[in-house]
């Protein structure tokens, strides 16, 4: 039988430390702003327990917790520099799906909090659990 999901172990990192990580890319190169926005988002909303987090190259994979076993969905916040990139200026945040039905969506990196909130709400059914500064989800 053929699956579509991500088939190795989804090796959890705490987001602090993704924090960390797309905040030093950042202070070299400003268009990954938006990505350590992201991850600033999901530790500002208490929701680290909600989500796991890690990189790929610099792309932001997300997956709720419990971290499933593969095959599993996945949602991807593109940066960059990513072998998926978007157009300059843009985010791009795609659901792998482990059905096939995958789903893209190009915005401009000012939409990539509330995007990435609605991908998580949609996907996998969670919303933050506390509101986010500046009132998004």
């Amino acid at each position: 039988m053929r699956t579509f999901g991500r088939r190795e172990p989804f090796l959890d990192t705490p987001w602090d430390e993704i924090h960390t990580f797309l905040s030093a890319l950042a202070e070299k190169a400003p268009q990954f702003g938006h990505m350590v926005a992201v991850a600033e988002s999901v530790i500002a909303s208490s929701s680290t327990d909600l989500l796991a987090g890690t990189t790929s190259m610099h792309d932001i994979l997300v997956v709720p917790r419990p971290v499933p076993e593969p095959p599993y969905d996945v949602i991807a916040v593109r940066s960059p520099s990513s072998l998926r990139r978007p157009a300059n200026g843009m985010v791009r945040i795609e659901h792998l799906s482990s059905s096939g039905r995958n789903d893209l969506i190009d915005r401009p990196v000012a939409d990539a909090v509330p995007l990435f909130w609605r991908f998580v709400l949609e996907k996998y059914g969670l919303r933050p659990r506390s509101v986010l500064p500046g009132g998004g989800y």
